[in-house]
Formats: C-alpha cells, sequence, structure tokens
C-alpha cells in the first residue's frame, strides 16, 4: 500500500511541476489583454454615432449634404 502511494504522489508531483513549467497559455493571455486595450481604445477614439471622430465625420458630411441641397434645389 505504501508504495502505491508514493507512486501517484511522484506522478502528481511531476505533473504539476509540467504544469508549472509550461508557458503555452500564457502567450495567449497576453495576445487577449493586447487586443482588449486596442478594442477599448478604438472604441473610445471613434466614439458613437453622435460624439468623438465619428460624428464630427457624420456632422462634416450633413454640411456638404446641406449646401449640395441648398444649391441644387434653391432656384
Amino acid at each position: 500500500m505504501n508504495n502505491f502511494l508514493i507512486k501517484y504522489y511522484a506522478i502528481a508531483q511531476t505533473n504539476v511541476e509540467h504544469f508549472m513549467k509550461n508557458q503555452r497559455g500564457v502567450t495567449a493571455i497576453e495576445y487577449a489583454l493586447i487586443g482588449v486595450a486596442m478594442a477599448t481604445l478604438l472604441a473610445l477614439i471613434f466614439g458613437d454615432q453622435n460624439s468623438g471622430f465619428l460624428g464630427a465625420i457624420a456632422t462634416a458630411f450633413q454640411k456638404i449634404e446641406d449646401a449640395i441641397t441648398s444649391v441644387t434645389f434653391s432656384k
């Protein structure tokens, strides 16, 4: 019975050491964190349709459309 426990303790110890040395998952987590940071940054830069960069573009295009409409349909 004692040899049985020693054998499985040694196997468990080897598996724990292998798990602690395994670095493959760390890289995936780092890439995920970089992706989240980039998505947050882009969301802050572009904003929604009423504010931020996209809002400024929408306002500029609306002014261009109004100017073209006023020249085209005023006569």
